[in-house]
């Protein structure tokens, strides 16, 4: 982009403006960075987007400041559009690197994680001690454990199974002990 009239000040005007700063006048900084801004915001919006824009104009704002005692307020229109293509290009440069170091999304879902395989395998093992030792159980103790996960409430169970309601949590109490120490055996 070339130095234009359409994004940049009019040189007249900006050599004012960084006079006045140099000098240190009341608000003279603020109102050069405040005419300076939509220029940057201009002449980056097109090339790498408004977000990227505003952090450009930023980082190039702060870049004339930190110069500005150093700036030949003749060539100030030089510098600046100098300091905008600079900061374009190394915001450019930042964004190609950055879409070399990251990997498509579809990519990353296809790899298959070691945490996840050794949680998968774990899984299955305990499932598998856990399904063993519910076999094992006698068929009441076994009701009395799952049936609760069915809906069945426990004076249901007692009158279906023809006991008291302190036999069912018994055998309830005794089927979950077994459970435990299936689980604690895979410690």
């Amino acid at each position: 982009m070339q130095c234009s009239r359409e994004v940049w000040p009019v040189e007249e005007e900006l050599v004012r403006l960084v006079r006045n700063a140099q000098d240190a006048r009341p608000g003279a900084l603020d109102a050069l960075l405040a005419r300076l801004r939509p220029s940057f915001v201009a002449y980056f919006t097109p090339s790498i987007g408004r977000d990227d824009a505003e952090d450009a104009t930023q980082l190039a704002l702060m870049s004339i400041v930190r110069a500005l005692p150093g700036i030949d307020p003749s060539q100030a229109i030089w510098y600046v559009v100098a300091v905008a293509r600079h900061r374009l290009g190394k915001t450019r440069r930042r964004r190609e690197h950055e879409s070399r170091r990251y990997a498509p999304l579809e990519f990353a879902a296809a790899v298959e994680s070691p945490v996840a395989t050794d949680w998968d395998a774990e899984y299955h093992d305990v499932a598998r001690a856990l399904q063993a030792s519910l076999a094992a159980l006698p068929p009441e103790r076994r009701e009395a454990l799952l049936e609760p996960l069915k809906g069945v409430t426990s004076s249901t169970l007692a009158a279906h199974q023809q006991v008291s309601l302190a036999t069912v949590r018994s055998r309830r109490r005794r089927a979950r002990t077994s459970l435990r120490a299936t689980l604690a055996s895979l410690r």
